[in-house]
């Protein structure tokens, strides 16, 4: 008497257990808080759950993704250094906003023969995660590198066919970065406008033409107003990627950070393919016509095509000059990085993209 029956005790134990458990389980779980710029809409903004989604997958579920939509927790500017101090786990960042820390990453954005978006993502990918002087650099401010975006190669929208260098001689153009700078010295009239304010420039005059990608073109109906899209193919802006605070990196178990690096490495695939069918829909869509706008595309002839890659070498040395000045051996992160665009180029000349395997 006074004691429990032996089934109640062990019901009781059994009950206790499985809460003890259940608390665990949910202690155990680790969600990241991810800074993001952009809004919570478009194709980015889907990669991203995507990316999200794929960690959950990895991790077998032990691992979730907290988005701060919109620059809520950190600016675009300010990702980099909030990432290295924990404000946030994981973040987006762009090279050009952290010119000085990012130098070396920034090699991803110069006007190079490198236009095929799975191609040059892989380049970008293992060069950031294998050469020793960009992991460096990364470990500078603190944080991982984890994957890499694209915009796609860079093309110009017009409101009048451009088929040579020549022809850009006085054109009034909108650019950006070393594309920018290389229009500029070609004799084209560079001016900087954000890309919402692109249409009306060049619906009143302001603007000739505009530096773009097929898909962005369509997305701001841009098409609308510049009936003639000059298909440069012309390098892309891979400056761009994903990166995690070491400090909140180094909080996870070896199985944790693999599973996180495994999704930044899928995640290439998956975003290069929406990128890739993104331009052609979009390249075939404006060039049917949409609501009665129907688009010329205008090849670029190869041989001006060269002129213009030899026209914005300067650019190329000159980052070459810099990194090795910064005390990095930049000619050989420059070779090491046209190799990886050859290995790739070869890999999709034989094997096809990874999706259609």
């Amino acid at each position: 008497m006074g004691f429990l029956k032996p089934s109640l005790t062990a019901t009781a134990l059994a009950v206790a257990l499985a809460a003890t458990v259940g608390i665990q389980g949910v202690a155990e779980a680790k969600s990241l808080r991810y800074a993001e710029f952009g809004p919570n809409r478009g194709a980015r903004a889907a990669a991203l759950q995507w990316f999200a989604d794929e960690i959950g997958n990895q991790s077998g579920g032990k691992l979730s993704v907290e988005f701060q939509w919109g620059g809520a927790l950190l600016k675009a500017r300010a990702v980099l250094k909030g990432l290295g101090d924990g404000v946030a786990d994981m973040g987006s960042i762009i090279a050009a906003y952290n010119p000085k820390e990012m130098q070396l990453y920034g090699i991803g954005d110069l006007p190079i023969d490198n236009s095929d978006v799975w191609v040059g993502m892989r380049a970008m990918y293992e060069l950031a995660t294998t050469n020793p002087h960009l992991q460096k650099a990364f470990d500078a401010q603190n944080v991982v590198y984890i994957t890499n975006y694209s915009t796609g190669s860079v093309q110009l929208v017009c409101k009048k066919p451009i088929d040579s260098l020549a022809a850009l001689e006085g054109v009034k153009l909108c650019g950006t970065g070393p594309y920018a700078k290389t229009f500029a010295d070609v004799g084209a009239s560079v001016q900087r406008l954000p890309q919402p304010e692109v249409y009306q420039a060049l619906d009143s005059g302001l603007l000739d033409c505009n530096q773009n990608y097929f898909y962005s073109i369509k997305a701001y109906r841009q098409y609308e107003v510049a009936p003639y899209v000059m298909e440069l193919d012309w390098g892309q802006n891979m400056g761009f990627g994903i990166v995690m605070g070491k400090n909140a990196f180094g909080r996870l178990s070896a199985a944790e950070q693999k599973a996180v690096r495994d999704a930044g490495s899928a995640f290439i695939d998956h975003y290069a393919k929406g990128i890739v069918d993104a331009n052609a829909r979009d390249k075939k869509a404006m060039a049917a016509g949409i609501d009665g706008k129907k688009t010329t595309l205008v090849t670029f002839p190869t041989d001006q095509k060269k002129a213009l890659l030899n026209a914005g070498s300067k650019y190329v040395s000159g980052w070459v000059d810099m990194a090795t000045k910064g005390g990095a051996p930049g000619q050989a992160i420059m070779d090491d990085y046209r190799r990886l665009i050859a290995k790739y180029a070869k890999e999709r000349d034989t094997k096809g993209y990874p999706w259609n395997r």
